[in-house]
């Protein structure tokens, strides 16, 4: 396509971000009034608009016309699209004007390819709509096909831009992907003359409108993306979409910090994110192409940053710690800014509202039988599990130990049968084989598999974002960390990736749809009985999630009030844990680190936990 993309040689119009660019819908200015098509009768090969009489080309139909001086003549031009009756092919057509009620004959529209950008395989149509054609500028047209295929393979949705001054071309194209269900994406233009060189300068408005399951429907969000019409094509400032970006993300932050509108923030952010990764090409998988290029060209995105830095706060707000851990964890993609301050700041606010309790770590060097989770990457219960006395039990390859987290000395636990690694649905002979990306939607999947399972296997919706990457799906869907920690009435309580969430246990609802994930109320307490293998007290208080800033705690008879864990063998390494398991008041956790039992003597609340099993006083102090 004849345009350039450029660092904006030419000043930006608006300084600062606008009050349309910081407005969820994009906001609006008044400016050009726009004027729709006409649409012809369905088969018409000559049509009369305004006095003005032209033809379509032999073996098509005129399917909408305007009639204006788009060449700034002072004559009245015709601009159509004509398309043959049988489908196929295709044409923007400009009629023009002679003087009087004449026009001269009509020409395609081409650009640098030839007229291929509007050009639809048979036996696909476009739909016929008066917004199929709309003047955006004084000398220019937005051309938007929807077609309509049949029995014929689809083909994108097609959306042109044409000018008519200095001469009359096809300036910008892109071909936009049918949205997931239940989203909407509106690709919109205004031209004005923004620099008053006599020729119209585009502003594509980008958005995300609606959702579909297993997100509910919200605010539509916009980006703009600017061009100047210059001799050498159109240049692009590269200013935008990020500006736009950066006015959501700014409301996402003034609304983080109030616990009456944490729960808008995130829900903003979430769609700030959707709305990215459709736009631009480091989202992984845009749902438009302009020209030969997938989405947009964004850069690191600084708006993505601090949007996130606005969901760590807002869950902050709520006392979810667990959550804003795991944001954190999600800003290091690569379509992400990483600057300085902010990481600073973000890992600063975490560490203020979790209160720090050191103790000490011992390593079981000298096991005799390493604990055993043949998983291989699957969803797990892990190897590890305390028993209300405070004694640790360790599944093996052959049988199930019990350690003295005290001395370490184990011996085999001949009481206690060995637990399944496997997440079985409850009743049911299905299990939970992954949580994957599935690549054709702004959501990731539970994967069960089973008998039980109509089609042996099925992908069950959960409303949390993938990551909106540059490598998203380039070799196939990524699957995800999952721990599971307890079933309840809602389904599987669950971290993936660190970030909780309820997994159905069901692949179907009562009325026959398919079944989907929900998220529990921020900082919500886990349901369900307490499982071998879980990351969960016995009694069912305390809930163990490794992070980068040490291990969190939460205890759900007080509210959810967390704290880090930290000992100074372990600095640095928290990530490396898995497998966790917390025992009764706190006061001991267990972990697996390189097929090795760690155990971690901690306070609870700054003293000796009186339910630790008469645990070592090994703190040393708050951080």
């Amino acid at each position: 396509m004849p345009f350039l993309d450029d660092a904006g040689a030419v000043a930006a119009r608006d300084g600062d971000v606008s009050a349309a660019d910081a407005a969820p819908d994009g906001g609006g200015k008044a400016g050009f009034q726009k004027v729709q098509a006409t649409l012809a009768p369905p088969g018409t090969a000559r049509f009369n608009l305004d006095g003005l009489a032209f033809e379509a080309p032999a073996g098509s139909a005129i399917v909408a016309a305007i009639a204006r001086d788009v060449d700034g003549d002072g004559q009245k031009d015709v601009v159509a699209w004509t398309q043959p009756a049988g489908g196929g092919g295709g044409e923007l057509r400009y009629y023009k004007g002679a003087g009087g009620k004449e026009v001269l004959a009509g020409r395609a529209v081409t650009g640098t390819t030839a007229g291929t950008d509007v050009t639809l395989p048979a036996p696909c149509v476009a739909k016929p709509a008066p917004t199929m054609l709309v003047l955006v500028g004084p000398h220019s047209v937005a051309l938007d096909l929807r077609p309509a295929c049949g029995e014929g393979a689809p083909t994108p949705r097609r959306f042109v831009f044409a000018a008519f001054a200095p001469t009359p071309s096809i300036r910008w194209s892109a071909r936009v992907a049918e949205p997931p269900p239940g989203f909407g994406f509106t690709l919109e233009v205004d031209a004005p003359d923004a620099d008053g060189d006599g020729v119209d300068d585009p502003t594509f408005v980008l958005g995300v409108e609606g959702g579909g399951s297993p997100w509910e429907p919200g605010d539509r969000l916009t980006a703009k993306l600017p061009y100047w019409d210059r001799p050498a094509g159109l240049s692009r400032d590269r200013n935008y979409p990020e500006r736009s970006l950066q006015g959501l993300a700014g409301q996402a932050a003034a609304r983080a910090g109030k616990k009456g509108s944490a729960v808008q923030a995130i829900a903003l952010v979430r769609r700030l994110r959707i709305l990215h990764g459709a736009i631009c090409a480091e989202g992984g998988a845009p749902w438009l192409e302009i020209g030969s290029e997938r989405g947009v060209s964004c850069g690191a995105s600084k708006a993505l940053e601090d949007a996130g830095f606005a969901e760590v706060k807002a869950a902050i707000a709520n006392n979810d710690l667990i959550s804003a851990t795991a944001t954190r964890e999600r800003l290091s993609v690569a379509s992400v800014a990483r600057t300085g301050k902010t990481r600073s700041e973000i890992d600063k606010a975490i560490e203020a509202a979790s209160h720090a309790h050191w103790g000490t770590s011992r390593e079981a060097k000298d096991a005799k039988l390493a604990p055993h989770t043949p998983s291989k990457g699957a969803p797990a219960w892990g190897a590890l599990a305390f028993e209300p006395s405070g004694k640790l039990l360790v599944r093996t390859t052959t049988a199930v130990v019990r350690v003295d987290p005290v001395t370490l000395d184990e011996k085999e636990a001949d009481d206690v049968p060995s637990w399944p690694w496997e997440v079985a649905l409850p009743g049911k002979d299905a299990r939970l084989s992954s949580v994957l990306d599935p690549c054709d939607a702004p959501h990731l999947a539970a994967r069960v598999a089973g008998h039980d399972v109509p089609t042996g296997a099925a992908l069950l919706p959960l409303p949390m974002l993938p990551p909106m990457a540059p490598n998203r799906c380039a070799g196939g869907g990524a699957t995800f960390p999952t721990v599971p920690v307890s079933w309840g009435a809602s389904g599987l309580y669950a971290l993936v990736a660190h970030e909780p969430v309820l997994i159905p246990a069901t692949v179907t609802t009562e009325s026959g749809a398919r079944a989907t994930g929900t998220l529990p109320g921020p900082n919500a307490p886990v349901s369900g009985p307490f499982v071998f293998g879980a990351p969960r007290s016995p009694n069912g208080s305390w809930l163990v999630v490794p992070t980068r800033f040490g291990v969190l705690r939460r205890d759900d008879s007080a509210g959810g009030a967390s704290s880090l864990v930290r000992t100074k063998e372990l600095e640095g390494l928290y990530p490396s844990l898995r497998e966790c398991a917390i025992a009764d008041g706190g006061g001991r956790i267990a972990c697996v680190r390189e097929n090795k039992v760690v155990v971690i003597y901690a306070t609870s609340g700054g003293g000796v936990d009186a339910d630790s099993g008469g645990g070592i006083d090994a703190s040393a102090g708050d951080d």
